[in-house]
């Protein structure tokens, strides 16, 4: 049972923040539908855009559990997890924008626009964050050689 529930709890957490995103991605598209076309939008998330957020939402979140469990893939850092799991989010988003998501039509290229700007923005700060990490890693391996040399005299 407690392994069920280490299992079930990151899903769990992951896919309640990924139905906030795409409730949010769904008012800031509809904001930038409105800032890019001129054209009055209606201030209302359909119902039903809310029960596909969420099965959409499981879905991601067991790619994510995928991609980042450490039962699953044991030697891989997190970044190569990552360069293979934000494309395939990014095509499954891509493919709901255009088939089964409740989402006006015209709404699609700033849907895509957002989500690829989150997508980016993220991508970077993890390119980033990675290179820091790598160097500050390179530095204090050094000072531990160095520290070990100290002691063999």
């Amino acid at each position: 049972m407690r392994k069920m529930t280490e299992f079930v709890m990151p899903i769990k957490v992951f896919a309640s923040m990924m139905f906030f995103g795409l409730i949010i991605l769904y008012v800031v598209g509809g904001i930038l539908h409105n800032l890019l076309t001129g054209e009055v939008i209606e201030y209302a998330i359909p119902f039903i855009f809310v029960f596909q957020s969420a099965g959409l939402s499981i879905i991601i979140a067991a790619i994510w559990t995928l991609f980042f469990n450490e039962n699953i893939i044991k030697k891989w850092r997190f970044f190569p997890r990552y360069t293979l799991f934000a494309p395939s989010t990014m095509i499954l988003l891509a493919i709901s924008f255009f088939t089964f998501l409740e989402i006006p039509t015209e709404w699609v290229v700033s849907l895509l626009i957002a989500t690829s700007t989150v997508f980016i923005g993220t991508t970077i700060f993890l390119s980033i964050n990675e290179l820091y990490y790598r160097k500050t890693g390179e530095r204090y391996v050094e000072i531990l050689n160095v520290y070990k040399k100290s002691l063999e005299q």
